[in-house]
């Protein structure tokens, strides 16, 4: 199919997909029509308080075919040793822009492919002229790309790269997609017993964050992984802040704690019903959740007068995360986010302004202008006195400085600088 073909979209997704349950899982082709109609994602539930605030797709991974474009590879090589000298001198990293957006090649290489070049939104893996018969093009796409432009327009943004790198490029074929509802709950879903867990696979684990229990993770390192966690929590670590504005569009009170909870869908796992095609996967969002959350994983009431697990109903709260809808549509425009490998504002303001104020309390120190002007004494004097620091505090704070130049750059202005 050529990348300009109008597709053509069944209008009744869940029964597309229903065609193939049968077959491929071993379930009832009914399931849908059993399981009711999608619930709106919004609205109020009537016997409990589970609450989804939004669905959708939080990782998209693609493969495409093609030939990388002549010129392109001596190209990369040379971006590539500039990167390799900017890690050792502190300089800035090499520049590329593709599809007019700006991306930097980074000094290292990824397993087969020979070039790995990123910004805040894509990650590409490029191989090099040896190897072998694996794609020549890898893209991660970022979740807040996914999250704030959308599905198809992220998919179209990722079409356009593919194509600046590859002469004939393919539309793409998905490794992986990880499909994700957040919501709020009353459950504390830590504490639930385990005999009311039913799951295909017999591999559960703790979620972990910098050693923090954040929730479970169901099948780890599967074809198919779940993972049920506190996003909340989870965000404070990874800063994707660009949540709490979308969930607040959504009803969001702001205080309550949102929990998610992901499946990660792997290539084999997408095979059995013919969906590593980007397009048409999109008119089986619906019916891959809802088969995922009933038939894979499913959170039971306990019967106690019955010995058969399979037979327990569905608790009344995953019943309403399995009705979730996923209607995939651009939020806003894509040009509008930024592409440049820098921290946010708000991730430096508020947590330098976190450390200064517990450096306030731990001093007795009551206003921030006396707070910073004794914080070089007191940065020197620890420096100075600590056991475990072989290095000067100016000396630290140039070696730091030298490392961000590298990890955080302003693309635009290295591509501006070198034209």
């Amino acid at each position: 199919m050529s990348k300009n073909e109008q597709v053509q979209k069944n209008t009744d997704g869940d029964n597309l997909f229903a065609s193939k349950k049968e077959t491929d899982f071993g379930v009832n082709a009914n399931l849908a029509d059993e399981q009711g109609a999608p619930l709106c994602n919004t609205a109020p539930p009537k016997y409990h308080q589970t609450r989804i605030i939004r669905s959708g797709i939080d990782s998209l991974y693609l493969s495409f075919r093609g030939e990388v474009r002549s010129g392109l590879l001596s190209q990369l090589q040379e971006k590539k040793e500039i990167a390799k000298g900017g890690r050792r001198s502190g300089k800035a990293v090499a520049a590329l822009r593709l599809a007019n957006i700006p991306f930097k090649v980074n000094a290292k290489g990824q397993g087969m492919h020979s070039f790995v070049v990123s910004n805040a939104h894509f990650r590409l893996r490029v191989a090099g002229e040896n190897a072998g018969k694996v794609p020549p093009l890898y893209v991660e796409i970022s979740s807040e790309l996914l999250s704030c432009c959308g599905y198809e327009s992220s998919l179209q943004a990722a079409r356009e790269v593919a194509d600046s790198l590859l002469a004939d490029a393919d539309n793409g074929s998905i490794s992986r997609i990880d499909l994700c509802v957040d919501f709020t709950s009353t459950i504390d879903w830590q504490a639930i017993d385990a005999k009311r867990w039913r799951c295909r696979s017999n591999r559960r684990s703790f979620y972990l964050e910098s050693e923090q229990l954040l929730g479970n993770v169901f099948g780890q390192s599967g074809e198919v992984s779940a993972r049920l966690y506190n996003k909340t929590k989870e965000i404070e670590k990874s800063e994707k802040v660009f949540f709490k504005e979308l969930w607040q569009q959504n009803g969001w009170d702001g205080e309550s704690s949102v929990w998610r909870l992901e499946f990660q869908l792997r290539r084999e796992a997408l095979k059995t019903c013919q969906s590593i095609d980007p397009d048409f996967i999109i008119e089986l969002f619906n019916s891959l959740w809802r088969y995922y959350t009933t038939q894979w994983l499913s959170l039971c009431d306990i019967n106690p007068s019955d010995s058969n697990r399979s037979r327990w109903p569905l608790a009344a709260e995953w019943r309403t995360l399995s009705k979730a809808k996923f209607t995939p549509h651009p939020v806003e425009n894509i040009h509008r986010l930024d592409f440049e490998c820098i921290p946010s504002d708000e991730s430096i303001f508020v947590g330098t302004t976190g450390y200064l104020t517990s450096f306030m309390v731990k001093y007795e120190i009551e206003s921030m202008a006396e707070a910073l002007a004794v914080y070089l004494e007191h940065a020197r004097s620890y420096f100075k006195s600590a056991e475990n620091k072989h290095i000067s505090f100016d000396a630290y704070v140039e070696k730091k400085v030298a490392e961000k130049q590298v990890k955080f750059v302003k693309l635009g202005t290295l591509l501006e600088s070198e034209e």
